[in-house]
């Protein structure tokens, strides 16, 4: 089976790194990290992913755009919106707006982990030969 694509949209080195780790232990999905939206636009142009995981705000963005342009290239795309304390209304906006879940900073590993697990589940991402195996 073809691992699952997911692109992790970030430019806050301490969030990176606590999202790339905990990215890592999944091995069915391949992970491509930008923190820079022209590289991320041309991305989304390229190729559908899976999953998006994505700051609501980046230097010349915003996630919004980001999760529209996912679910155009990929109808059922995941987005997972991660936004600071003081946008909290703007991810549930983006929520409301198709968004499957966000999370606010810093990002906690375990509610990370919930959210991929349900994602793999709801959307049928899991690996097919151990489904229960995330």
């Amino acid at each position: 089976m073809a691992k699952k694509q997911i692109l992790f949209i970030e430019d806050e080195g301490y969030v990176i790194e606590r999202v790339t780790e905990l990215l890592a232990a999944f091995p069915h999905f391949e992970v491509t990290h930008s923190g820079d939206a022209k590289l991320v636009r041309r991305l989304l142009e390229d190729r559908p992913f899976d999953i998006v995981i994505t700051d609501i705000y980046l230097r010349g963005a915003s996630g919004l755009e980001f999760s529209f342009k996912a679910r155009e290239k990929n109808k059922d795309a995941c987005v997972i919106i991660i936004a600071g304390l003081d946008n909290a209304d703007m991810a549930a906006k983006a929520v409301r707006e198709g968004a499957f879940d966000f999370v606010i900073k810093p990002p906690g590993l375990e509610r990370i982990t919930s959210i991929l697990k349900m994602v793999t589940l709801v959307r049928g991402l899991a690996p097919e030969d151990s489904p229960d195996k995330l």
